[in-house]
């Protein structure tokens, strides 16, 4: 008899394709049906084993990683390191020229080759990959082979069994857009649920610029908006959720993030002070956002709204569909965009800030900016690399380019008869199977 479990997640828009997932619930559905090469541990931040066992850097161009006997897709086809070749092959021939630029393709900047030979799959720079280890574990460079249809195949537990549908043999997991209160597994905690949770690593929750756009093409505008910014005042909404204030562009629980909380500091004199250099009088901005992300993000938005107000500074407030949010988005048609981003590794700042890549602040041209970026990812030594990403956070605060507000906290509550065991991965997905459980 099969048994059906369903998980209710607010955001009804799921892609299948691994490759492509960017949304909570697309990479949770994707994460259970394919596997990485490595994984992280969410705790320690440390790679481990998946369906790779072992890997090495021969020399700084290099990774090399062992693919040993023993797992199959889920059409029973062996995994061979010639298909875990063909899986980044994949990628590279089917995305270059895909917008927005997809995850996959950020996370092999540089990769000038990749061979087979054996049980060994090697992968080859042009220059130093930093990131490319932990972006590796990510679902979005999953191990995948296409099948009839253009389905793509995983090694994973379960298997797609319809729209929004998954089965391992013996359970089916359903995927829903709304929680009629019915659900098995859901975002947040409920009462005789057991519960994951993760403090999110990656970028901070924070209203980031379009500085293409009228009074926001001015630094001073965009650095004096975040001095008006009380965060103290806005922790009893963030303590509602398990939020916490905004001390940077990345999170605590993030690779080298640095602590810029002086920087953020309420400081009304100084903005006043730059807004009177700047020539700015009667403020009006518009703000695009969906209240599916996060439970407060409406009250949290109009709470920066009033602060604001004060000031003489109008924010005004556009809660959109998917479809208006992502037309938007694509269009620079906003003031400001609302936000976080989950990824243990800062090169999540380079993806999606550099003008080469998401470019989500629409900066016109490079600039030193651009620069520190691409020196982090490509620098060797992990000391002078946390510098560099010390240095990205303070300018993009400095210049006003990301408006900090809070702390992400992903919590999946979970029946315990219908879901004993569930675990959230470093990406804050929900596993329902997980390595090392």
């Amino acid at each position: 008899m099969t048994h059906d479990i369903s998980f209710a997640w607010p955001p009804g828009q799921l892609t299948v394709d691994p490759r492509l997932a960017y949304n909570g619930i697309s990479k949770t559905y994707a994460r259970q049906v394919f596997e990485s090469l490595v994984d992280i541990d969410p705790v320690t931040a440390q790679v481990r084993p998946w369906l790779a066992s072992s890997w090495s850097r021969p020399d700084p161009l290099t990774v090399e990683l062992t693919i040993p006997a023993g797992r199959h897709f889920s059409d029973g086809v062996p995994l061979t390191a010639d298909l875990v070749r063909n899986s980044f092959c994949d990628i590279v021939n089917d995305l270059s020229g895909v917008t927005p630029l997809p995850s996959a393709i950020a996370g092999l900047a540089g990769l000038s080759g990749v061979e087979s030979r054996g049980e060994t799959v090697a992968f080859r720079f042009n220059r130093h990959n930093a990131a490319f280890l932990h972006s590796l574990a990510g679902v979005n460079l999953a191990v995948n082979k296409p099948s009839v249809g253009g389905m793509r195949l995983g090694t994973g537990s379960w298997a797609p069994a319809g729209a929004g549908c998954l089965t391992d043999g013996r359970r089916r997991l359903l995927f829903t857009a709304g929680d009629d209160g019915l659900a098995d597994v859901h975002a947040g905690p409920a009462a005789g649920f057991r519960t994951a949770q993760l403090h999110n690593p990656g970028i901070s929750y924070g209203l980031c610029p379009n500085v293409s756009r009228g009074p926001l093409t001015d630094p001073r505008i965009r650095r004096a908006l975040s001095l008006l910014i009380d965060r103290e005042r806005l922790r009893p909404i963030l303590d509602s959720c398990g939020y916490t204030v905004a001390g940077s562009v990345l999170t605590p629980t993030a690779l080298h993030y640095r602590d810029c909380s002086a920087q953020l500091a309420h400081d009304p004199a100084a903005a006043r002070r730059l807004l009177d250099a700047a020539g700015a009088d009667g403020l009006r901005f518009e703000m695009v956002f969906n209240s599916s992300f996060s439970p407060i993000d409406a009250e949290l938005l109009s709470a920066v709204a009033d602060q604001w107000a004060g000031h003489g500074i109008e924010l005004v407030l556009h809660n959109v569909d998917f479809g208006e949010l992502r037309s938007r988005q694509q269009s620079g048609a906003y003031d400001f965009r609302f936000f976080y981003y989950t990824a243990i590794d800062p090169d999540a700042l380079r993806y999606q800030f550099a003008v080469d890549q998401r470019n989500a602040m629409c900066r016109a041209e490079r600039d030193r900016l651009d620069d520190l970026f691409d020196d982090q990812l490509h620098c060797p030594d992990p000391t002078g690399r946390r510098k560099l990403v010390h240095d990205i956070q303070q300018l993009i605060i400095h210049d006003g380019l990301w408006l900090p507000i809070c702390n992400v906290r992903t919590v999946v509550g979970h029946r315990p008869e219908a879901v004993p065991r569930l675990a959230l991965d470093a990406e804050g997905l929900a596993r329902f199977t997980h390595p090392g459980i």
